[in-house]
């Protein structure tokens, strides 16, 4: 266990080191861009901070006192690269997202996206509830951009929703698909607000609850995530009914490499 975590340690170190070499090189930017990708990497560390919440747990009464002073210096780390991730200058350099697809239990992730935001939404007295279907919902995709999507359709429904209001997630199995669902108690989007979803930077007419940060790209980020996963992204909301987000996901099927 310990070479194994060492040895994790020195690749980070080692991809740490080219990162901050290659920032020297990267070209000055508009700040619609900066904004963007701010936003982005804001996601990919959610994903990575739950994970080491995980590995908190798992990891809990281990005998060997430095795994949790390690994992207690990769959450601190997490949080200042949180706090200072505005800051980073990326180009758009033109190279595609590498995706990782393979075999991936969507109510599985689903159920550990909904374990981590329930601290999250201790906050706001808001209850987080979860509809899966224990079976047959295995989607072939990249596990990390799924987890990304959930990241930013929950954080949005937990920004607008009032203190004490209730969150659904819910997983099922459809010919060809799976579909993952986030449904809210907000306020609801209007018709107009719904017509300029998924566009970057769109503040909409709603406000977060709670006074949180918003910078309008969590959607666009979402939409362009799912659609390079081969699967479609909508949503379906009445003013005052709340609004409810649903993502569908190619299958798994065993008998493909890939699916079409």
């Amino acid at each position: 266990m310990k070479q194994k975590v060492m040895g994790a340690l020195e690749s980070a170190r080692a991809d740490l080191d080219q990162a901050i070499a290659d920032l020297e090189k990267l070209p000055e930017i508009d700040a619609e861009t900066v904004g963007y990708t701010a936003h982005k990497l804001k996601n990919y560390l959610t994903v990575v901070g739950a994970t080491a919440e995980l590995l908190e747990v798992y990891l809990a009464g281990h005998p060997d006192e430095q795994v949790k002073i390690w994992i207690e210096g990769l959450q601190h780390a997490i949080h200042l690269m949180k706090h200072d991730v505005g800051r980073l200058m990326i180009s758009a350099n033109g190279t595609e997202l590498k995706l990782k697809l393979e075999k991936v239990d969507i109510a599985l992730l689903a159920f550990r996206m909904c374990n981590f935001y329930r601290h999250k939404a201790a906050w706001k007295k808001i209850e987080i509830n979860s509809e899966f279907e224990c079976d047959g919902c295995l989607a072939w995709t990249d596990r990390v951009s799924v987890a990304v999507v959930l990241d930013n359709l929950l954080s949005n429904a937990l920004k607008f929703s009032e203190t004490g209001k209730q969150i659904w997630v819910g997983v099922r199995a459809e010919p060809n698909h799976i579909v993952c669902t986030v449904r809210d108690e907000g306020p609801g989007l209007s018709a107009e607000d719904q017509t300029r979803l998924f566009q970057k930077g769109v503040r909409l007419s709603n406000s977060p609850t709670g006074g949180e940060p918003t910078l309008g790209y969590g959607l666009v980020i979402a939409k362009d995530l799912v659609e390079k996963l081969n699967g479609s992204i909508w949503c379906e909301s009445q003013p005052g009914q709340g609004a409810g987000f649903h993502v569908r996901l190619p299958a798994f099927n065993p008998s493909l490499s890939a699916p079409e």
